[in-house]
């Protein structure tokens, strides 16, 4: 599962979210989108149907819808996020120490994430969420 995570006080919270469900270990079948829910709602779907997958063949991901308005809006946000990648990739290589010493990470570090939520929301929870969300992006005096 793969989870965008902002910051805590991020506008990006309040975005609509989606799930895309893939295919993953093997198998082959379409992938497709869900949504728009509120982002407690996608990451619960997520979840419910990812850990759920007793074949380990679903891969769920979580992402924001930006608000783009033109292909420009688009292209400044892919630049954005590449110079941010660059930045990124720039401060990890050859960081592989703590405190000076180096460090070796293993993928058997990783720990699994326990869920966030016993239950998936109801169909009705998921209803009121998106209501909620299609009314801030219907509501275009808001500021």
């Amino acid at each position: 599962m793969i989870i965008y995570e902002p910051e805590e006080d991020s506008e990006i919270n309040e975005f609509p979210w989606t799930v895309t469900f893939e295919p993953s270990g093997g198998e082959e079948w379409d992938s497709f989108i869900c949504g728009p829910y509120e982002r407690d709602h996608a990451v619960a779907l997520a979840e419910a149907v990812a850990l759920d997958d007793t074949e380990g063949g679903v891969l769920a991901v979580v992402a924001p819808m930006l608000p783009a308005l033109s292909a420009a809006d688009v292209t400044a946000t892919i630049e954005e996020l590449r110079e941010a990648a660059a930045e990124e990739e720039e401060a990890e290589d050859g960081d592989d120490t703590v405190n000076g010493t180096p460090v070796d990470f293993d993928d058997d570090d990783l720990e699994e994430e326990e869920a966030e939520f016993a239950e998936p929301p109801s169909p009705e929870e998921i209803r009121e969420g998106m209501a909620r969300t299609y009314r801030r992006l219907l509501d275009l005096d808001a500021e």
